[in-house]
């Protein structure tokens, strides 16, 4: 007798206005923080895809849950369909119901213990398979294997770019900056933007690869020519980073916050990254919905597959619908 496998669908759907959290906790953005993406401002949306962004340390943290709205607003701008997640619930496989991983900035130590180790190769055996990830300034850090940092050489673990970080240590601490942008690079089409980009600048790094290590060089700090943000490949997927700030707004209240307001910022940086994002599932496989995964850890909450999560994105909002996959194996 072969194997019976039986799916059924189970009493929870959710339908929200462009954000689902899979913990059943869902944020309803106001009409002031909800903005329609204008075709003028660039050529395509995400409409249809699905970002997920990870809840990381201390969610009460100014540091982390302003990066986190910030991104929630810029995505939803960008018509994709959103769902925060906790590291409970990275473990018991909701990346597999998203193309784009965002991670809010914060400390690189904290996010990766918070991550665990069992997290972050759950997160390389998604990349690999042909995932997104998006990081920005600590949530960059982590994904480089090396760091130098305050005078002090370390590691990270994520390791989804073989290279070093390197303080900048010839900016004030926070202060804004120009970047360059590399509008000629061989990956995304960035012909269309402008050279020059204000961005917000807080103790960052630039990335060096490491002899063997490709990268996409999307833009360099103006004043030293070293790059800022970058990109790179992991197995089918694709990584993008960038140690300055793109999720902040500074002179627009659209990002849904006002941290960081007191900088006078005449650049927005969501239409690059809309062409980022584009870019970074355009070129790698879909892997959301997908009908075989590797297998990762799960918790005491039960769920023993990533595809329990689902995601569809359509209209106004996400539907969330929990699979329950029951497995009668041959004797």
């Amino acid at each position: 007798m072969g194997i019976r496998l039986v799916s059924f669908l189970v009493v929870s759907i959710f339908l929200v206005s462009g954000v689902v959290s899979v913990t059943g906790n869902t944020k309803n953005l106001t009409a002031q923080d909800t903005y329609v993406l204008q075709t003028s401002d660039i050529g395509a949306d995400l409409s249809g895809k699905t970002v997920g962004i990870y809840e990381s340390y201390s969610p009460s943290d100014p540091i982390i849950n302003e990066s986190r709205t910030a991104l929630v607003n810029m995505f939803t701008w960008m018509n994709a369909s959103v769902i925060e997640f906790n590291t409970s619930e990275l473990l018991n496989g909701v990346l597999w119901a998203c193309e784009i991983l965002a991670i809010p900035e914060g400390l690189g130590p904290l996010i990766e213990n918070e991550l665990t180790d069992a997290g972050e190769q759950a997160v390389r055996e998604w990349v690999a398979c042909g995932g997104s990830y998006i990081g920005v300034r600590g949530s960059a850090s982590i994904t480089v294997t090396d760091s130098y940092f305050e005078h002090v050489n370390s590691t990270f673990d994520l390791g989804l770019i073989n290279g070093t970080s390197i303080e900048v240590t010839d900016l004030p601490a926070e202060v804004m900056t120009n970047v360059s942008i590399n509008r000629d690079c061989i990956g995304p089409d960035l012909s269309d933007m402008p050279e020059n980009l204000s961005v917000l600048f807080e103790t960052g790094r630039y990335f060096v690869p490491h002899q063997g290590q490709n990268i996409i060089c999307i833009a360099n700090y103006t004043h030293r020519n070293l790059p800022a943000i970058i990109a790179a490949e992991y197995g089918e997927g694709n990584v993008f980073i960038s140690s300055p700030h793109f999720e902040y707004e500074e002179n627009s209240d659209r990002d849904g916050t006002e941290y960081m307001d007191e900088y006078d910022d005449p650049d927005s940086e969501w239409p690059l990254l809309l062409t980022i994002a584009r870019w970074l599932v355009d070129s790698s496989p879909t892997v959301a919905n997908v009908t075989e995964w590797p297998s990762t850890n799960t918790t005491d909450t039960g769920f023993q597959s990533p595809h329990e999560f689902i995601a569809i994105g359509g209209g106004l909002g996400v539907v969330i619908i929990l699979a329950i996959v029951i497995v009668a194996k041959r004797r």
